[in-house]
């Protein structure tokens, strides 16, 4: 029986999340692909060396700690947008009849057909487990692939506890939040709404990004811990806590967008609203902020901050530009990840923050008041 179900929340979810999200997935293997195979050399290479320096290319990809790191990085933000994308599904009236159907069935049966469903879904991602254990096998490098298969587990275990979750509760009444009841009476200020909202209804992706943001930060400092009086170490380390925040970021600018709209109209001068979200996000980041000081210096881990919130309000700013439009947020995320990450290992540091902050403000004062222009780029 709980074959039956697998195929129905197969056909329902996980063909039309690749239906619906093809031409990103598409992009990302032909540019991935591409440029493993058939990036130039620039004529440095022997042609006979051209398939050795391919090859190494791969193996950077595939078996290295900090693409490692990178991949679960991302790996996370596809899986909670998977997540999004099954929630949304679930709402809509057309598939109000799982409610009925999956509760027939016992929890561990519907843990199973949620697990495959996952699993489905993560197939491009089992695509590099699946590399990296190949290579793994002719190298004898089986460390990382490893730890990619328990990542896989855990992350399709935690995806289908959070499916039954939601499959459970369709149509059931939603109570209140523990920190809205606790702090019921109190004045809110208009900045601090989000951080409720983020409690509210997004309580497992803050808690996600929190322990993705944990183990980023221990690893990058176990690979670099002879390097770690170099300064460009913390910076890296906070480039990588602000990248995975990117979708809180996001769903920041969201619940402004789409519940707060009518804040335009308030009697804000842009410094205060511009101030207003260098305080949210340095309440966002405040766990990884107080890491920081117990593991670096106090003006160093001054200098993480400052360089984390200006490169959270670049974040920010770019959402100007696009609207709700996430996936093309995110690949300029990404981009702009490695356009700071460069800059970092050449020592310009300092610049990047100063730029970061400018060009954060010039986006934000010249496209807050204009919601409706949207840069097709």
């Amino acid at each position: 029986m709980s074959g039956t179900l697998t195929q129905v929340l197969l056909k329902i979810f996980a063909y039309r999340f690749y239906r619906e999200q093809s031409g990103l997935l598409l992009f990302l293997f032909v540019t991935i692909i591409s440029y493993c195979f058939f990036i130039n050399t620039a004529g440095v290479y022997q042609m006979e060396e051209s398939t050795f320096y391919h090859l190494m290319l791969m193996m950077t990809f595939i078996i290295t700690p900090v693409m490692m790191l990178l991949v679960f990085a991302c790996w996370l933000i596809y899986s909670i947008k998977s997540w999004q994308y099954v929630a949304a599904q679930l709402q809509l009236e057309s598939n109000q009849f799982l409610f009925y159907g999956i509760t027939s069935f016992s929890k561990f049966e519907q843990f199973k057909s949620w697990f495959c469903v996952q699993l489905v879904i993560s197939l491009p991602f089992l695509g590099y487990w699946l590399f990296a254990t190949i290579l793994g096998i002719i190298y004898d490098a089986n460390v990382i692939p490893a730890i990619t298969l328990v990542y896989i587990l855990l992350m399709a275990s935690i995806s289908a506890l959070l499916y039954i979750y939601l499959a459970n509760r369709i149509n059931k009444t939603r109570k209140t939040a523990l920190v809205l009841r606790m702090t019921r009476g109190i004045i809110k200020p208009f900045s601090s709404l989000f951080m409720y909202h983020l409690f509210d209804r997004t309580k497992l992706i803050y808690l996600l990004t929190k322990i993705a943001s944990l183990l980023v930060m221990t690893g990058i400092l176990y690979i670099f811990a002879g390097n770690k009086q170099d300064l460009r170490v913390p910076y890296i380390i906070m480039l990588a806590i602000v990248t995975l925040h990117s979708v809180l970021i996001y769903q920041e600018h969201r619940f402004k967008e789409t519940y707060l709209s009518f804040a335009r109209n308030l009697p804000y001068s842009r410094f205060q609203l511009f101030f207003s979200f260098f305080w949210s996000y340095f309440l966002i980041i405040l766990p990884e902020c107080i890491w920081c000081l117990s593991k670096f210096p106090f003006l160093t881990a001054v200098e993480m901050l400052l360089f984390g919130l200006s490169t959270a309000l670049l974040f920010r700013s770019i959402l100007h530009l696009m609207g709700l439009r996430m996936y093309r947020y995110l690949l300029w995320v990404f981009g702009l990840f490695i356009l700071s990450f460069y800059i970092i290992m050449f020592g310009m540091q300092r610049l990047s923050f100063a730029a970061s902050l400018i060009i954060s403000y010039l986006l934000f004062y010249h496209y807050y008041y204009k919601p409706e222009t949207l840069i097709k780029f």
